[in-house]
């Protein structure tokens, strides 16, 4: 079986986030994978394991090489590959382009399962993985939490308001999966060091025309203010005070 995985490359949750002039300063961020793509690399290795094949990670970024670390990381699991498409000027909101990029690699590599993970945690648009099922023209299952292959079948359980949903499919198959789908394995050190020896491609790809929606301005949350310290006698008579407050000054009861 021939799996593809997608990695998005997101910033690191420990990086400074910055506003100038209505846009986030990305200057100084350091990317990490895509915590939902973890669970989707363990996923993929799972079914390599069981039924044998092999398992490639696609991943769309700028020419910033600081990255392949971490995508060694995603080897060191068990993935058999990496290619890694680099794009100038590359940004992760832009679905709609980004998608179009992906999908042309993958037409490629003849996948029977594409897997990614549900959203990328920058900005949660949950839209890369539709697209690319829709022009590769395959299905595409979103939000899995758990995800079986019997019999040349796959079986993906994901879940609804007030249920849980079963749906069967056979390959080609486009999945995202959410966090609770599988546990990520620490790997052992002769696979960290087996993983550097593993084929890494990097790929020189152009940017593509696209109707993706575009930020217009981006802001911090307001500061906050200080609280409020509310003297009395007792207690009964600081709650009636905060009651009094609610009613007349917040005016929320």
């Amino acid at each position: 079986m021939n799996i593809v995985v997608l990695v998005k490359m997101v910033p690191d949750t420990e990086s400074r986030l910055e506003i100038v002039d209505g846009k986030v300063n990305e200057s100084g961020f350091k990317y990490m994978v895509n915590p939902y793509d973890e669970f989707a690399v363990e996923q993929a290795v799972q079914f390599k394991e069981a039924n044998g094949g092999k398992v490639t990670i696609l991943s769309l970024f700028s020419n910033d090489g600081s990255i392949d670390t971490d995508l060694r990381k995603m080897m060191a699991i068990g993935a058999d590959e990496a290619i890694v498409l680099r794009q100038d000027n590359y940004r992760g909101d832009k679905p709609s382009a980004n998608a179009t990029v992906l999908s042309n690699a993958i037409k490629e590599m003849e996948a029977d399962l594409i897997i990614g993970g549900v959203q990328g945690i920058d900005y949660y648009q949950s839209a890369t993985g539709p697209m690319i099922a829709h022009m590769l023209g395959i299905p595409h299952i979103s939000g899995v939490t758990n995800l079986e292959l019997n019999d040349g079948k796959f079986t993906a359980k994901r879940q609804v308001e007030g249920g849980l949903q079963i749906i069967e499919c056979s390959n080609p198959l486009l999945v995202t999966c959410q966090k609770d789908m599988t546990k990520v394995r620490f790997p052992a050190l002769k696979d960290i060091m087996m993983s550097k020896r593993k084929p890494f491609e990097s790929r020189t790809v152009e940017p593509v025309e696209s109707n993706d929606v575009e930020t217009a301005e981006c802001s911090l949350p307001p500061a906050r203010g200080g609280g409020m310290i509310i003297e009395g006698e007792s207690s009964e008579d600081k709650v009636d005070k905060l009651i009094e407050k609610l009613k007349t000054e917040a005016k929320v009861i």
